[in-house]
């Protein structure tokens, strides 16, 4: 088998059809959603965060709601939503 190249969609398409693949692409579907979600996994409602800007002000404050893409941070009564990937443990 050659190796697939993300610039050769057609051939990456027909070996994604292949019935003989379809073990291969539950593994590609696991990899894909945790790779998704890896951000968002390593954070639970009341840790205490710190998020903004990289060269900018931070914030300090704990998570009271975790959503698919952000969180709602409680900073001194302030309610934030933030990505998770803007986030980092305090």
């Amino acid at each position: 088998m050659s190796k697939l190249k993300f610039n050769n969609l057609p051939e990456i398409l027909d070996w994604i059809r292949e019935p003989s693949h379809k073990g291969h692409l539950y593994l590609l579907e696991a990899a894909i959603a945790s790779a998704k979600g890896s951000e968002k996994g390593s954070f639970n409602v009341g840790d205490k965060v710190i998020f903004g800007r990289p060269n900018g002000r931070k914030h300090h404050g704990f998570i009271v709601k975790m959503n698919p893409a952000k969180a709602v941070v409680d900073c001194a009564g302030s309610k934030w939503r933030v990505p998770y990937s803007m986030m980092e443990a305090a």
